[in-house]
């Protein structure tokens, strides 16, 4: 598929010209899409008035094409492999929780109260269908998964993909939650630097005073050193030595009670709508995360009564520093505490989130249903009439699509939302869609179409008149 490249001779898209009369599976691809590029000439067309715009028009319309074609590739793939992030979900029942404290704010008002009791009604259900939707997934990774590496015959070949796939997410995940600490480990040392840089204003009592401080902070930042929080990653695989195992406990149960005559499977179904692997692990997340704050919370406080470490020396130097040296000092624990608090959220929620997934088998389907929204780029390219076609369609689509769906991988493997890998995907794709324009004009120029009833020549590459052709 080559977007916003017209065969002037018809007053043609060449996509449509592409895939006339093509393969059921080419459709598929090129419909969702057709719609997204009519949108897309209108908009950019209402903003782009006068010729000499006319090539940065082409440009941007690839560009955003591009991407859009990554977005309706995602969104397929989706639909295969439909996982709900837990943010997604708690930012749900965030919304719930609201909703239903203005239910009792407006008790008063009919129309509000109602309108909010049903707002909570909708989230809640929402909830349960994304929770249980999850289940279902977990159910299929935990089969796809027995069958590549239990399955004699199968796991000869695909036993070692599966468990390098695995490794090679387990890996990216692991290496983000430590480059969460890096950083916040660079802010504690540019306001340690700040306040070795006041120390000497203090009198020698509090110097000593201020040291005894340091001393303990650097001893509590020892939590976050690299071979620590490897050991507590690694730890977490420990600790879902059995989840497996108890979730398909779980899973024969809930199929064995639905088989049973007397029970009401409408109920049953109502009293399972959760993410059972979720319920499983939920105590140990928590516990994990809340012992992280509690180191956390010693060296930058709790943000209310507990002064940490850190505050406990800005009030020894608050007496002997200027108002705009003391706004310094707050602006980097502030500053110190924010990262803190996401390094240890990246460990204890999101990373153990992605451990518990991968352990019952998440990544290698995930690759397979990605794998089928690349298949249909190749149908895409495939399907061109001419050699020359097949590579522009490669250069302009084919290669920006493919890794843009890459990058929404490798974004999800480093504990992006689903959501976001796929915005971040889509624009690393329309950012290369410049470089593969580029690439196809000049492999891969269009011919100069020859004047037609006395009319000057066009060059189809940046359509301009061709002068003295």
């Amino acid at each position: 598929m080559t977007f916003s490249n017209y065969d002037y001779t018809n007053n043609q898209p060449y996509y449509q010209i592409y895939f006339k009369n093509t393969s059921s599976a080419a459709n598929i691809i090129t419909k969702p899409i057709e719609k997204v590029e009519t949108v897309i000439n209108n908009t950019v067309d209402t903003f782009v008035k006068t010729s000499e715009d006319e090539e940065k028009k082409k440009s941007n319309k690839t560009a955003i094409a591009v991407g859009s074609t990554v977005l309706v590739l995602s969104g397929l793939v989706a639909l295969l492999n439909p996982k709900f992030s837990g943010k997604l979900v708690n930012k749900l029942k965030s919304m719930s929780s609201n909703a239903e404290t203005k239910i009792n704010k407006n008790k008063h008002d009919v129309v509000k109260s109602k309108f909010y009791q049903a707002s909570t009604k909708f989230l809640n259900k929402t909830v349960d269908v994304f929770q249980f939707t999850n289940t279902l997934n977990a159910v299929k990774d935990q089969g796809f998964k027995k069958l590549c590496l239990n399955v004699k015959g199968v796991n000869k070949i695909m036993a070692k993909p599966h468990n390098a796939i695995t490794d090679w997410f387990d890996k990216i995940s692991k290496h983000t939650v430590t480059m969460s600490y890096k950083n916040a480990s660079k802010k504690m040392d540019s306001l340690e630097d700040l306040i070795l840089h006041y120390k000497d204003k203090l009198p020698a009592a509090k110097q000593q005073e201020l040291k005894l401080k340091l001393d303990e902070i650097r001893k509590t930042r020892e939590y976050f050193s690299n071979a620590q929080t490897s050991a507590r990653l690694d730890n977490q695989g420990k600790i879902m030595a059995n989840l497996e195992k108890d979730f398909m406990t779980k899973f024969k149960a809930y199929i064995k009670d639905f088989k049973n005559p007397n029970i009401n499977k409408s109920e049953h179904i109502r009293k399972n709508m959760s993410y059972w692997a979720e319920d499983m692990m939920m105590p140990k997340r928590n516990q994990l995360e809340q012992d992280g704050i509690k180191v956390v919370e010693t060296l930058v406080g709790d943000g209310k009564a507990q002064k940490g470490r850190y505050q406990e020396i800005l009030d020894i130097l608050t007496p002997y520093v200027s108002q705009e040296e003391k706004a310094l000092l707050e602006t980097g624990l502030k500053k110190t505490g924010k990262k803190l608090r996401k390094a240890n959220h990246s460990e204890c929620v999101e990373y153990f989130d992605k451990k518990r997934d991968l352990i019952l088998g998440g990544a290698p389907t995930d690759m397979v249903t990605a794998a089928f929204g690349l298949g249909m780029t190749g149908v895409a390219v495939g399907t061109a009439d001419t050699k020359e076609d097949r590579i522009s369609r490669a250069l302009t689509v084919g290669f920006p699509a493919v890794a843009g769906i890459g990058a929404s991988m490798a974004f999800t493997a480093m504990l992006f939302s689903g959501v976001k890998g796929m915005l971040y995907g889509a624009l690393a794709s329309a950012g290369l869609s410049k470089i593969g324009s580029s690439a196809d004009k000049y492999l891969n120029p269009k011919p100069v179409n020859l004047a037609v009833n006395g009319s000057k020549p066009v060059d189809l590459n940046n359509k301009k008149e061709v002068i003295n052709a």
